[in-house]
């Protein structure tokens, strides 16, 4: 039996979308870029497919995203559930730390 992730359950997305992907402080110095226009073939239902995908795009984001990013769209910060639509943007945050 397969486990469903909860962007999975019941979504349906399977038109070809747009989406603006922004990045932030060191994640646009690691991918040399502050943003990238993806119109991706895979189905990217929520934000945890979009993250999975850009670590398959991208390798030298493998595991930084996920577990060390937050992460806005349409300027709101979001959950890893929630669902993407054709003309969203979104904004990779890297963890803010200090003193």
């Amino acid at each position: 039996m397969r486990t469903v992730r909860p962007c999975e359950a019941g979504c349906g997305l399977k038109s070809m979308m747009t989406i603006t992907v922004k990045f932030f402080a060191s994640f646009q110095e690691i991918l040399g870029t502050n943003s990238v226009l993806l119109s991706p073939e895979e189905d990217i239902a929520c934000v945890a497919d979009l993250i999975e995908y850009l670590e398959q795009q991208y390798p030298v984001f493998e595991g930084r995203l996920e577990k060390r990013s937050l992460v806005a769209v349409n300027e709101q910060y979001s959950q890893r559930h929630r669902h993407l639509s054709d003309g969203d943007v979104i904004a990779f945050f890297p963890p803010v730390s200090g003193g």
